[in-house]
């Protein structure tokens, strides 16, 4: 299993990377092809996933974003192959993440069922912890609706100067319009 960092719409694995992310997440948390592409740009965004035999196993989609010289890194989208899901490539792939990477937060929907109590389960075995703080999700696109999420952060809830901090940076850092 191989990590690879994919900079531009004409790497090799982009188009089995795109189709996996259109794939696992409904439109309202999707950016669309061209803002993806403007986004692969920004310094600040990484999009990478992960092959083994030039299959996508994954796709790791994430920020950098600086807040008063503290960078918090959000997990924007990770997602596992459907095909290969329960075979811990996401335990492997999610722990690799942690180890290379501070100050992690990352949005999942709010819970409501069992898919997304599963979900919740997954994130605190790695030490992701739910802020009670109220959370909306940047919109992609100027006609999205407002999506609330729960915000998530790794071993310590965010204080509410840190959370309003965080959030006002990423509305600067993700919003495109």
């Amino acid at each position: 299993m191989k990590l690879v960092f994919i900079e531009s719409i004409n790497n090799k694995y982009f188009n089995k990377a795109w189709q996996l992310y259109l794939n696992s997440f409904p439109e309202i948390e999707r950016r669309t092809l061209k803002e993806q592409e403007e986004i692969l740009n920004d310094k600040n965004f990484k999009m990478s996933c992960y092959i083994k035999d030039e299959l996508i196993i994954s796709i790791v989609f994430f920020w950098k974003i600086n807040v008063k010289n503290k960078i918090y890194t959000f997990l924007e989208h990770f997602a596992v192959n459907k095909q290969l899901r329960g075979q811990s490539f996401g335990t492997k792939i999610l722990q690799e993440f942690i180890e290379k990477n501070k100050n992690i937060v990352l949005e999942i929907e709010p819970i409501v069922d069992e898919i997304t109590k599963k979900r919740l389960r997954f994130y605190e075995r790695f030490g992701f912890v739910v802020n009670s703080h109220e959370h909306f999700q940047i919109p992609f696109r100027k006609d999205a609706i407002e999506l609330k999420l729960l915000l998530m952060s790794q071993k310590n809830t965010l204080s509410k100067q840190e959370y309003k901090e965080l959030y006002e940076s990423m509305k600067k850092s993700l919003k495109r319009f």
